[in-house]
């Protein structure tokens, strides 16, 4: 986001935090989509919450937004909806999935009598007040992404055992809490190898899927992308000749990041003259300090980079989850 918006934005705010709460609200949001047209706020007295209303690619302007907030007095800035004390709906129950392939997925299925198999504005407005009711039970970030799959039907089949939605919470606690990856800031790498096709040219993907399921992604909040522009690329787009060069640059940064326990490599991808690095980063400063290590010219590629801001790994879900 714009940082000339986000200060422009609080500036506004200051000075106009004593409206009348109705004025407010509606002044607040249509402010707030000069910073990012995802975002919107509730307030309620003075707390003010910045919602990315469940889109996951919204969440990092949020708390962007919240963490590049002044201190105003009297007021508390908080981002996304945090779950609530008291949540109670005896007409929504919960039904536990289980994927065969991935059996460490959180995938459930909601009950709901009003719900209607047949797409429509009814099914929607059902759908959303699911959506609200999860939000409240558990807060809006768990809802966005600890969930791999949520499904929705009208009421249990008879060979079918639903739950309580009380018990929902517990429910995602000890499913998170038991995988193997649960705990561990730098897991095990597993390097998955895949081969396809885009546009009738060769694709080579290496995704390291240790990172399913990653816990701390806050903590290496900037995807760095490294490309490798390719000298030597054949017609197909893949180098030919000697790639020494680019495995050595790969080692650099394989070593002054993950080695260094700076970043998390996560992917990658060979297409049409280009190799792609992917990696998740602790700060702007580990990049920079990997990029000097880098010679300044390279006879076979060459180099260009862009980081983004990306704290819950939305941008390459993609990869992760494939």
């Amino acid at each position: 986001m714009d940082k000339q918006n986000i200060e422009a934005f609080w500036n506004w705010f200051e000075q106009n935090k004593d409206e009348e709460p109705t004025l407010l609200i509606s002044s607040v949001n249509e402010r707030l989509k000069q910073v990012s047209f995802g975002l919107s706020a509730e307030i309620n007295n003075s707390e003010m919450v910045i919602t990315p209303n469940g889109v996951k690619k919204f969440f990092a302007d949020a708390y962007e937004l919240v963490e590049n907030s002044k201190n105003i007095d009297g007021w508390s800035i908080v981002a996304t909806k945090k779950a609530l004390d008291e949540v109670v709906s005896n007409e929504v129950t919960f039904m536990p999935l289980l994927a065969e392939e991935h059996p460490d997925d959180i995938a459930i299925r909601l009950y709901h009598r009003s719900y209607t198999p047949k797409e429509g504005k009814e099914q929607n407005v059902v759908i959303s007040g699911l959506y609200t009711l999860l939000d409240s039970l558990l807060g809006e970030e768990s809802t966005a992404f600890d969930f791999q799959y949520i499904d929705f039907d009208d009421m249990p089949h008879p060979k079918e055992q639903d739950y309580p939605l009380s018990q929902l919470a517990s429910f995602v606690t000890h499913k998170k809490s038991t995988r193997k990856i649960s705990g561990q800031k730098f897991p095990k790498e597993s390097i998955e190898l895949l081969e396809g096709k885009v546009e009738d040219l060769p694709t080579l993907l290496s995704i390291n899927k240790g990172l399913r399921y990653y816990e701390f992604t806050k903590e290496f909040p900037y995807l760095f992308r490294l490309s490798l522009h390719l000298k030597n690329a054949g017609e197909n787009g893949l180098p030919t000749g000697n790639t020494d060069e680019i495995y050595a640059v790969e080692d650099v940064i394989y070593q002054e990041l993950y080695k260094q326990e700076r970043g998390h490599f996560l992917a990658t991808e060979t297409y049409n003259g280009k190799r792609e690095l992917f990696y998740y980063v602790d700060s702007f400063e580990s990049i920079e300090n990997a990029l000097k290590k880098l010679p300044e010219s390279l006879e076979t590629c060459e180099l260009s980079h862009e980081v983004d801001f990306d704290p819950f790994w939305v941008m390459t879900e993609a990869y992760i989850y494939m």
